[in-house]
């Protein structure tokens, strides 16, 4: 159901950043690693002072505050990416309002595009677990082993529209996204 409004669009498309702007990926962050710890070191923690300075970073630097044997650390590493691949995907949220907001963009018949810093399988597992696939148009995650790096995800999308980038809006989060994407041409 869309809100009502009626609005003739600027632009045709929009690439959002998915794991900044569309899925909170925090609360299932903090039961993996709270659920790694309980496995491996028979540990109770409470995550949630460590979420903000570590959900995006690698399993081992958060595990290397929490974990000083570095044999539980390599099983705890291992296990955090098996549920961060399962059990977990229940713990992820769509920041509030985001539904309703995708679902007036594509009312108006604007493309949806998402990139991400996820491998394709899990940023697909992602958005199917969320409900943000129904509304995508295009999903471009990062290829395993390569760096994350705005202007290839965004030109992937921006191909498969077949559009230009100065007719395409970016939404981001962090500033040296946005300025990669401004770079490149998009609004």
């Amino acid at each position: 159901m869309t809100s009502g409004r009626t609005f003739e669009p600027a632009y045709r498309a929009v690439i959002f950043d998915l794991d900044e702007t569309l899925i909170d990926s925090r609360p299932a962050w903090r039961y993996t690693l709270e659920e790694t710890l309980m496995s491996v070191a028979n540990r109770r923690i409470d995550a949630r002072p460590l979420v903000e300075e570590y959900h995006r970073r690698p399993w081992r630097d958060s595990l290397a505050i929490v974990l000083d044997d570095g044999e539980e650390r390599h099983r705890a590493e291992e296990l955090c990416i098996r549920i961060e691949g399962r059990s977990a995907m229940k713990r992820l949220l769509v920041f509030d309002g985001t539904g309703m907001a995708l679902d007036d963009i594509r009312a108006a018949r604007i493309e949806i595009g998402a990139i991400s810093r996820l491998p394709h399988a899990v940023a697909l597992k992602q958005t199917q677990a969320t409900g943000v696939d129904r509304f995508l148009t295009v999903l471009s995650a990062t290829p395993e082993g390569e760096e994350w790096e705005v202007g290839t995800r965004a030109s992937e999308c921006l191909s498969y529209f077949g559009r230009e980038a100065e007719g395409c809006v970016f939404v981001g989060a962090e500033a040296r996204d946005i300025e990669s994407a401004r770079g490149m041409g998009l609004v």
